[in-house]
């Protein structure tokens, strides 16, 4: 534990209302002084009056004990994320709030998605996983770390179309169902919120497989699309793209072997909505105007627990009460020399 200082207004508000109250009560006090002894105040009285102001500004710089430690109390809700990152994912044809409107790649939109996650919900755990063609890989297991959860899809890339085996919505199942029920079985009383993120389009060859057993292990579901209906046409790339890259210079576009033109890749709002029933969750189509949400059902759950951090936890609690009863004190004080002195004029 140590002490420091956590100024109620901020720092530059701070010192200057420090330096007013400081001037004042220094130009009065002089100016008393001047007057005496044709003034009813006294050196001691000017004394309490500076004093008076020494607590109040003492009070304002907010003095504090900084206590370090390692647990810290979480939301009793889980969130997990599933993130697409096949080589659709690239298309830029998506937008969100917030952007200007402008025109963004899929994996950046989906990016935005995941950092607004972590203001839906504060102060809960999160667990991610990213998914290609035909696999899955937990990139961030349970934390309640939001940093980890920014660096997570800061670093994702996607997959390049130029080795592409394509995209099977159903990709992330076992890695999910792997993950969904391991923390059901150690947190069995959280509340686990899962968000699948996807443009939602099948390239490759058989069925996708049901997302419906995943229900009894999450107690709510949101698939999130990202993209548009229109869609876009899709970048030829060697190797993947991160949010809020730009394409290299000189990139052609994958080429649709029927037409011989450049490939459309669209947004698949029926399958994703699909996956969303199979989950008993929701679809949330995100766009200029439309943020991710949270479920239908309601936000988080209101319980919180402790649990153990690797870093350690800095936690500031401010110093009150000491200063509290010295500046009451000297009011008290400053009222019965005031009604003494009326009582003497009278």
């Amino acid at each position: 534990m140590r002490f420091t200082l956590q100024p109620i207004f901020g720092w530059p508000v701070t010192i200057a209302v420090i330096v007013v109250v400081l001037a004042v009560t220094a130009a009065l006090a002089i100016r008393a002084h001047r007057q005496a002894p044709d003034v009813d105040s006294t050196a001691v009285d000017w004394g309490r009056r500076c004093a008076v102001s020494a607590v109040i500004c003492l009070m304002i710089l907010g003095p504090s004990t900084m206590v370090q430690s390692t647990t810290r109390a979480v939301s009793a809700t889980d969130v997990v994320i599933a993130l697409d990152v096949t080589g659709s994912m690239a298309v830029d044809d998506a937008s969100y709030p917030g952007t200007g409107g402008e025109k963004m790649t899929r994996i950046t939109a989906a990016s935005y998605v995941v950092s607004d996650l972590t203001k839906l919900y504060p102060d809960s755990s999160f667990a991610a996983l990213s998914f290609g063609g035909d696999s899955s890989t937990l990139g961030l297991p349970l934390t309640p770390d939001v940093s980890a959860v920014t660096s997570w899809v800061d670093d994702l890339y996607t997959e390049p179309t130029g080795v592409s085996s394509g995209s099977n919505p159903s990709a992330p199942l076992d890695g999910l169902t792997t993950v969904l029920s391991d923390m059901r079985s150690q947190h069995q009383n959280d509340r686990i919120v899962l968000y699948y993120i996807s443009d939602g389009e099948q390239t490759a060859d058989g069925q996708r497989n049901s997302f419906s057993a995943l229900r009894a292990y999450v107690d709510d579901a949101v698939v999130v699309g990202v993209g548009s209906d229109d869609g876009g046409t899709v970048p030829q790339l060697r190797s993947g793209l991160r949010a809020g890259d730009a394409y290299p210079d000189g990139t052609t576009w994958v080429t649709d072997p029927d037409t011989g033109q450049p490939g459309v890749s669209k947004r698949d709002s029926a399958t994703l909505s699909a996956i969303a029933d199979e989950l008993s969750g929701v679809y949330q189509a995100v766009d200029a105007s439309s943020a991710v949400q949270y479920p239908a059902s309601g936000q988080s759950q209101q319980d919180y627990q402790l649990v153990r951090v690797e870093k350690q936890v800095n936690s500031t609690n401010p110093i009150v009460w000491p200063f509290a009863a010295v500046l009451a004190a000297l009011l008290l004080w400053e009222a019965i020399a005031h009604a003494r002195t009326s009582r003497r004029l009278l």
